[in-house]
């Protein structure tokens, strides 16, 4: 919200309702708006996570007076999964009781239905202003114990690096991203694993002198499951040197990972640390579909040539057309320089998310609907 903020980008909702046709006239209410737009409506609970991820949504208004259901109850259930989201309660009739009762639950507050459209953008926007200035004084003035080691305090990401052509420096984006987020020499260190889904030609442990080992598929006794225990998976992860946990790429084209497999490994690290960048071959396979969906942010590598953009447009085009949520999209502009070629060190003011040198990071622009933006200068 903060990035979308200050890039002058709407900030986006998710309403969840039961009421069809209140869901179809927040879409009309905030279409066109430039401070706040609904990026989808919907009155399934199970829908709200994938609605959130798929179109990086930053807000969720939940309809207090669920059928059969509490929706106080299902607000705290969302904040608690979604820590990185505002939730708030939508409802007729609020109360002093109500909205001290949401925030024991960690919701954000109650809104008033019907809303004005003026008023709720108001709210959302004195929220964000609290926010940042509550971390701006903690910024400024951070306790003693939390200087040399600051907490997480953001929820899990796991971070999709891909690319529609091979030799625009993909992997050495994601492997400096995992380095920038977990190396000691990070301003803000967190803990972190470097997964390499590359078959038969991953990169990661050239990249970091390691041998590539355990592989993918010594997952694959776990393929189908959603959630490996945390102590086997941690052996099945290499420790580095660097500070980070590497998964590699198996060697063997024979025995490909799929779209199961995917799913286990990236439904079990984000429980386990809080970023997992994922170093996606450069074709839309299954495992890499899966990879896509799970991530809550992809970084799509782009080389500033002609073919290479054309390529990124089109692919984008034919991933939203099968569903994938492209809201979450960043282009990265991987501009090659003399001596750029060099891993992120992690150090510097970089922190996660700093791309390799050499690299501009772009965020698409995004509209109404699922329109796709363009590969660059969005």
């Amino acid at each position: 919200m903060a990035i979308a903020d200050e890039l002058g980008q709407p900030v986006w909702f998710v309403a969840l309702d039961d009421d069809g046709a209140w869901l179809e006239q927040l879409q009309g209410m905030f279409l066109g708006s430039r401070d706040l737009r609904c990026a989808g409506g919907t009155s399934r609970v199970e829908d709200v996570t994938r609605l959130v991820r798929d179109n990086g949504a930053d807000v969720v208004l939940v309809d207090h007076g669920l059928a059969g259901r509490s929706g106080l109850g299902v607000a705290g259930d969302l904040a608690r999964r979604l820590p990185s989201v505002r939730v708030y309660v939508m409802t007729e009739s609020p109360t002093r009781e109500l909205w001290e009762e949401a925030r024991r639950r960690a919701v954000r507050g109650v809104v008033k239905k019907p809303f004005d459209v003026a008023a709720l953008v108001a709210r959302i926007r004195e929220d964000m202003e609290v926010d940042a200035r509550v971390v701006a004084d903690l910024d400024a003035h951070p306790p003693a114990s939390a200087r040399s080691a600051p907490p997480d305090t953001e929820g899990p990401r796991t971070i999709a690096v891909f690319s529609f052509k091979g030799g625009v420096g993909k992997s050495l984006v994601a492997t400096s991203l995992a380095l920038a987020a977990g190396s000691p020499a990070a301003r803000r260190r967190r803990s972190a694993v470097l997964v390499d889904a590359e078959e038969g030609v991953g990169s990661a442990g050239v990249l970091l002198g390691v041998v590539a080992r355990p592989t993918l598929l010594d997952w694959a006794d776990w393929r189908g499951e959603r959630q490996v225990d945390p102590a086997i998976a941690a052996c099945k992860l290499a420790e580095t040197r660097y500070g980070i946990r590497c998964l590699f790429a198996p060697g063997e084209m024979d025995r490909s990972v799929d779209r199961s497999l995917m799913e286990t490994v990236l439904s079990t690290l984000p429980r386990m640390v809080a970023v997992t960048v994922v170093d996606c071959a450069p074709s839309v396979s299954a495992a890499v579909l899966a990879a896509l969906e799970a991530a809550t942010n992809v970084a799509l590598v782009v080389e500033p040539t002609l073919d290479c953009l054309e390529k990124a447009r089109k692919g984008v085009q034919a991933l939203a057309a099968a569903g994938v949520g492209i809201g979450k999209f960043r282009v990265v502009v991987n501009i090659p320089r003399p001596g750029g070629g060099r891993l992120h060190s992690g150090g510097g003011a970089g922190g996660v998310g700093a791309p390799s040198p050499g690299c501009t990071a772009l965020r698409p622009r995004r509209e109404a609907g699922r329109e796709p933006p363009p590969p660059a200068g969005g």
